[in-house]
């Protein structure tokens, strides 16, 4: 039964209120019918409270290891029948099993699987084909599990086809814009809350900012506000940008060594003013040693953990840590999520 409340919502307000990239509500939308948006005088989709319900019910049951297909088939039914939503062991009249036997096998295919597939697609610049990869990965896992299992090791094996000349500068550049423009769904609610603060750069002359994007992704999910500068940033950018931004932590990645190497004085000077990590195959150790900074490791979620540990210590010192007059709360620090939890 619809709901009395009409529908005001676009679909970009919805996506920030259930922590659903606005890419993947519309795939739902036509896939599934999960949505069902009136329009407005103008022609706009409007979006109401048993919309938003029926995602979080979907989001709710994916979390718990069934697919996104499956969820929603089960929502749907729950609604028309008018009962609650199935729990995931529960047996179906259908015959599909807890995990949804009977959905389509190709939702539900192995992190490995998916990253050849996508691998295979780049290299044919075949955009339909790499589309269909990543709305599976994200469709039936979670962002972070997409992020984490199938976009990072896809851009190491991007790398490695390049290096070895199997696939061209072409082939590196497309993938980058096909990824990056899924990841800007993502980004739409690093502006909300009240959590901590993070500036994300790459130094000047590094152009491979893709899993810096991805980190911020991850950083956005478990409440962080993130300040994401990008590629080739100047140093004196960076640093007038973190005091704007009041920064509690900053993430620089680079490739190559001399990307911090030749900033050294500059990196250790806002190393002292704010929590500062580096990244990327240019964090030497002997880079670390050099600059006096902390290294951000390929662990994405370890990464985040780290971030989210030092500025809940920051905050939990007050005042006393920081200018008396810089008005810092510690309680604008959220507490740690799981996961999983999808961001309103």
């Amino acid at each position: 039964m619809r709901s009395s409340v009409p529908p005001t919502m676009r679909i970009g307000e919805l996506a920030a209120r259930v922590g659903v990239s606005t890419h993947v509500l519309r795939a739902w939308e036509t896939r599934y019918g999960l949505l069902q948006p009136s329009r407005s005088a103008g022609g706009y989709r409007l979006y109401g409270p048993e919309d938003e319900r029926r995602v979080r019910e979907v989001v709710a049951l994916r979390d718990q290891g069934v697919s996104a297909v499956e969820a929603s088939r089960r929502v749907l039914t729950a609604e028309r029948s008018g009962a609650a939503t199935s729990s995931p062991d529960a047996t179906h009249p259908d015959g599909a099993g807890a995990n949804g036997d009977q959905s389509d096998p190709g939702m539900r295919a192995d992190p490995p699987l998916l990253v050849a597939q996508l691998l295979d697609a780049i290299s044919a610049l075949d955009e339909d084909r790499a589309h269909a990869v990543l709305d599976t990965a994200f469709l039936d896992r979670s962002v972070e599990s997409a992020i984490i299992d199938v976009l990072v090791p896809f851009f190491v094996r991007v790398g490695e086809a390049w290096e070895l000349g199997r696939i061209g500068i072409a082939q590196e550049h497309f993938a980058t814009s096909l990824v990056r423009r899924r990841l800007g769904a993502l980004s739409l609610t690093w502006g909300l809350g009240s959590g901590p603060v993070a500036v994300l750069a790459c130094p000047p002359g590094e152009f491979h900012d893709i899993i810096l994007l991805s980190f911020g992704v991850l950083l956005g999910r478990a409440g962080w506000r993130v300040r994401y500068l990008g590629a080739d940033t100047p140093i004196p950018s960076l640093t007038s940008a973190c005091r704007l931004a009041e920064a509690d932590a900053v993430v620089l990645a680079s490739r190559r060594p001399a990307g911090f190497r030749v900033h050294a004085d500059a990196l250790r000077r806002l190393g002292q003013e704010y929590p500062l990590w580096i990244a990327g195959r240019g964090a030497t150790p002997r880079i670390l040693e050099e600059l006096e900074v902390q290294a951000l490791g390929p662990d994405l979620p370890a990464g985040v953990v780290a971030l989210t540990t030092t500025a809940r210590e920051a905050r939990r010192q007050g005042p006393a840590a920081s200018d008396p007059g810089d008005g810092d709360d510690a309680s604008s620090v959220s507490p740690e999520p799981s996961a999983s939890e999808p961001r309103a």
